[in-house]
């Protein structure tokens, strides 16, 4: 397979990812995770959020194609931003699997207070260890992959922009809780952004 048909494939799946991405975030500003199984129409939790969760694989599939792409101009920072950001993905889509796969359509059939204890037991060492490397991941390696992305000029520069902004607001998220949505909107945003550049342009074979 040419290197000409591998970046097309690996653009398209960055351009699904995102769009599913984006029906996800749709679909948060609607369903909110305390409904019942009866209040969402009858349908599950884990099939509400299947867009995200299988976004996921495939947006990291495109990022790939998106960092071989540009990775000879973006140098060691993007090589730095392509792994952090791949770590923080892969976290996220583990994360996202567990919540919302398993856990929370397990909370309707547990005992009252079980949930309660379950929090109880955790430790915050094993809480944060999992966040933090999503952070860093997700924080540091956007910035990093998008600054790397406006040097190299190979994608347009806007986009670098705005891997940086999602960067920003997924911290914004501490002190407010829509910085999450905005974050997931401007991935999104990015991945279907240069997953399309990348499937139109000429790359060498």
């Amino acid at each position: 397979m040419s290197n000409s048909r591998l970046f097309r494939l690996g653009g398209l799946s960055a351009v699904v990812g995102g769009l599913l991405m984006a029906f996800d975030v749709l679909f948060h500003l609607f369903v909110d995770d305390t409904l019942t199984a009866e209040e969402l129409g009858g349908l599950a939790h884990e099939l509400w959020h299947l867009p995200g969760i299988v976004a996921l694989p495939l947006a990291l599939l495109g990022l790939v194609a998106l960092y071989l792409g540009q990775s000879q101009q973006a140098g060691r920072l993007g090589l730095w931003g392509f792994v952090l950001l791949t770590i923080g993905v892969t976290v996220g889509a583990i994360y996202s699997t567990i919540f919302h796969g398993l856990f929370l359509p397990a909370i309707e059939n547990v005992e009252a207070g079980l949930f309660e204890t379950l929090v109880d037991n955790t430790t915050a060492a094993q809480f944060y260890r999992g966040v933090v490397v999503q952070a860093l991941g997700l924080g540091l390696g956007a910035v990093l992959f998008g600054v790397a992305t406006i040097k190299a000029k190979v994608f347009p520069s806007a986009v670098g922009w705005v891997f940086i902004a999602a960067a920003v607001f997924a911290g914004v998220n501490e002190v407010w809780a829509g910085g999450q949505l905005v974050s997931r909107s401007l991935f999104a945003v990015a991945f279907v952004w240069m997953g399309a550049d990348l499937r139109k342009r000429t790359l060498p074979q």
